[in-house]
């Protein structure tokens, strides 16, 4: 369920120093059906998926006496969902170069901080129950993304390959903090799970293909050093179970296709190996399988010899998974597609909890078709029953029954179950994904290569989005209100308080003493259930009662004095 109560002025004042005043426009698309994410294995259709448009441009004022704005920052982030999965996905993020521009700038990273609370405002308010959500970007260092001739402004700090993978990690890390960790292992018992599911739990994967694990440790937050080595924060891996609901399908239906990104060109690259129907002969074998990249380590490994992750450059790819509670990064996804072929009949379907139902006359403007009540009154009462606390079910067991050759037959979901368009997500402009693409193919026109036409194209820019909503005036001011001078990323320090009553100083005499004394002890409770700390507890009882008591000699050594 998303976060209602959640602003997007009032999330960016909180993480700006006090006294930054800018101007933030956020404009959005509605969700509109759009390709799956990723292919289907052969014998289904592909899973429904809904797309939604976000982009947000941060400016500050060039000149105090007219009030002329400049643009500083945007990013621009696409945000998919299906039945079972919502990820949010950094499309773009670049910068003009005139943030000294802004008076008494803080020594502080805004842009990163600025980052952060956009991202971190789109995962609470697209968070739903019972549905994994998962932040995914790929970091690649270019002159520039959105704003024409910016790379010509001496004020703009382009960061090389290592230092865009370090920064876009320090600014996804506060996002990490903000939920529970859990531990690596895939096999728990049923106290750890159930103990790890009551919480909300995020971790971080990280893939910089060409670089070893050693080396992709040193791109990870200075934070990750002080995490708890069973319960890592951050992991070089790629979250195949946390996204993909069949591990054993073919390479191609593991990796996800966005727009403009470097593994997306190579999975197309690599389909033009697939064999033809006649080809393959009908067999299953063959169906959907490359020719020269036969698992998913050899695709990541083969990635590093593609022209944009070598010859010196490193593109590194990222991902936060955030479980929502009755989930852990050991419960594997679970599909929505129709499945057409024959199934084993002994796999039993896994039950998963689907989102909330929107409003029936908001979807009906939105989607097309009708839908049973009986079936959304259903689909409530199954959330309802998920997220009170249930049982959790055995990671162990789902993995069997979502095996490639066994594939559980699930009954294919509505488009209401995958469309999901919270109101607190959307932009200060809503418009339609036409609109949408007009306003940003207007901006990709305008010039900013020096402060008077980065003025004239702000200008420009904002009265053209106004002007496709039909307002006056599109945005909002924020001013900073974070008076801590430390960085909010940064953690607070955890303290542990031993309990006083425990600790007792020893005399080296009764060193050996008490050693005996604890020995003894647990001679005499062998074969009994013990609590933990209670043998430290009473042999401190029992050595402060000897310290206590009087010194008295043993008999042999008391030796009588003749009498003369």
């Amino acid at each position: 369920m998303s976060k209602v109560d959640v602003d997007l002025g009032d999330l960016l004042a909180k993480v700006l120093p006090t006294g930054v005043k800018v101007t933030i426009r956020h404009i959005s698309s509605a969700p509109t059906p759009c390709t799956a994410l990723f292919a289907p294995p052969p014998g289904e259709e592909p899973e429904s998926t809904f797309c939604e448009n976000h982009f947000l441009t941060v400016s500050v004022n060039a000149d105090e006496h007219d009030g002329s704005e400049i643009i500083v920052f945007g990013i621009e982030v696409l945000v998919y969902s299906t039945a079972h999965l919502t990820t949010v996905f950094v499309s773009k993020a670049d910068s003009t170069g005139f943030l000294h521009l802004l008076k008494n700038a803080p020594k502080v990273s805004l842009i990163r901080r600025i980052s952060n609370g956009f991202l971190s405002f789109l995962v609470q308010t697209h968070q739903r129950p019972g549905v994994r959500l998962v932040v995914s970007l790929f970091a690649r260092a270019q002159n520039q993304y959105l704003f024409p001739g910016s790379i010509e402004n001496s004020g703009k700090h382009v960061l090389d390959d290592r230092g865009l993978i370090k920064w876009w990690c320090r600014a996804v890390d506060p996002i990490l903090r903000e939920y529970e960790p859990e531990s690596g292992s895939h096999e728990k018992g049923l106290l750890d799970r159930a103990m790890e599911s009551a919480k909300s739990s995020a971790t971080a994967f990280l893939i910089v293909p060409g670089c070893d694990k050693f080396e992709t440790r040193g791109f990870f937050p200075s934070t990750a050093k002080s995490d708890d080595k069973e319960r890592p924060r951050w992991l070089n891996s790629y979250p195949l179970h946390q996204l993909c609901d069949n591990t054993n399908a073919p390479p191609r239906c593991l990796i996800p296709r966005f727009p403009d990104d470097p593994k997306t060109r190579f999975l197309v690259d690599l389909d033009d190996e697939l064999p033809q129907q006649s080809e393959a002969g009908g067999s299953k074998e063959g169906a959907g399988q490359w020719r020269s990249v036969k698992s998913l380590d050899q695709f990541w490994e083969m990635m590093s010899f593609r022209q944009e992750c070598s010859a010196g450059r490193l593109v590194g790819f990222l991902w936060l998974v955030i479980n929502p509670p009755g989930l852990v990064n050991s419960v594997q996804m679970t599909s929505s597609r129709p499945v057409f072929t024959e199934k084993a009949e002994d796999s039993s379907p896994t039950t998963v909890p689907t989102s909330d139902q929107v409003d029936s006359n908001t979807i009906r403007t939105e989607v097309s078709g009708s839908t049973d009540s009986q079936s959304s009154d259903a689909a409530k009462d199954s959330t309802a029953e998920a997220t009170s606390g249930g049982p959790v079910q055995d990671p162990s067991s789902q993995t069997g029954s979502l095996s490639y050759e066994t594939h559980p037959k699930i009954q294919p979901n509505t488009e209401l179950n995958a469309f999901y368009w919270p109101e607190a997500g959307r932009g200060h402009a809503v418009m339609s994904e036409e609109d949408y693409k007009t306003a940003i193919n207007f901006l990709l026109e305008q010039d900013f290569y020096n402060q008077e036409v980065s003025i004239a194209s702000t200008k420009a820019w904002s009265e053209r989005v106004a002007s496709i909503v039909d307002q006056l005036w599109v945005g909002q001011q924020v001013t900073g209100r974070n008076g801590s001078g430390e960085s909010v990323d940064k953690p607070a320090p955890t303290t542990n308080i031993i309990n006083t009553g425990l600790v007792r100083k020893r005399k080296k005499d009764e060193q050996s003493q008490a050693t005996t004394a604890t020995t003894a002890q647990n001679e005499g409770r062998e074969g009994n259930d013990t609590v933990p700390g209670a043998v430290t507890a009473e042999t401190s009882a029992t050595g402060t009662n000897e310290s206590s008591g009087i010194n008295v000699l043993q008999a042999n050594l008391i030796r009588k004095k003749k009498k003369a």
